[in-house]
């Protein structure tokens, strides 16, 4: 274990042996996960040291790894590369960001599995990109929802006209198509 002390408490992170002996795509994604998740739990200090740390194991061991299993001669450990990678994009796609340069290389792959697997890893996270552009407009959608359930009640009541209930649906599905359109992958 890689240990980080800071007055009287102790951080620890794996360390390069025990990463090295884990799977191509692994190192990749514990990095982006430290960085992204735990890092702002640090105190600065150990940020700093840390930030080295996670530099040095991507360029010496990460890196180098998942180039080693990308470019290899065995389809099976291409495949699996691939496999857990789409797995990744799936379930959390923010983790990929480090190994996007990497994955579009793999997309050119000469097996066809591995090929489609990175190229729909990567438009997995091109949706996931979108996701997050348009999560302002989804907040005003969801608001502008619950407004359209009351005006729903209200035109059933007849308390408002058909003008003003269409005026307001049709805010309503054209704020919902801009989202629709916004988040469509090529």
């Amino acid at each position: 274990m890689k240990i980080f002390r800071y007055k009287e408490r102790i951080f620890q992170l794996a360390d390069k042996t025990m990463i090295e002996g884990w799977n191509a795509e692994m190192p990749l994604l514990f990095i982006g996960y430290i960085r992204e998740k735990r890092m702002s739990t640090y105190p600065k200090p150990v940020q700093k040291e840390v930030n080295a740390y996670l530099d040095d194991v991507l360029e010496n061991s990460a890196i180098p790894m998942l180039l080693t299993a990308i470019n290899n001669e065995d389809v099976e450990i291409r495949k699996n590369v691939a496999k857990s990678i789409v797995d990744v994009s799936e379930n959390n796609p923010s983790m990929l960001k480090i190994a996007l340069s990497h994955m579009e290389k793999a997309s050119n792959d000469k097996n066809k599995e591995v090929a489609t697997a990175m190229k729909k890893a990567s438009k997995n996270y091109q949706k996931y990109l979108k996701r997050l552009k348009t999560a302002a407009k989804r907040k005003e959608l969801t608001a502008l929802r619950k407004k359209m359930d009351e005006i729903d009640t209200q035109f059933a009541e007849g308390k408002i006209s058909d003008n003003d209930y269409i005026k307001e649906q049709k805010n309503y599905l054209k704020l919902k198509r801009e989202i629709e359109l916004a988040e469509e992958v090529d």
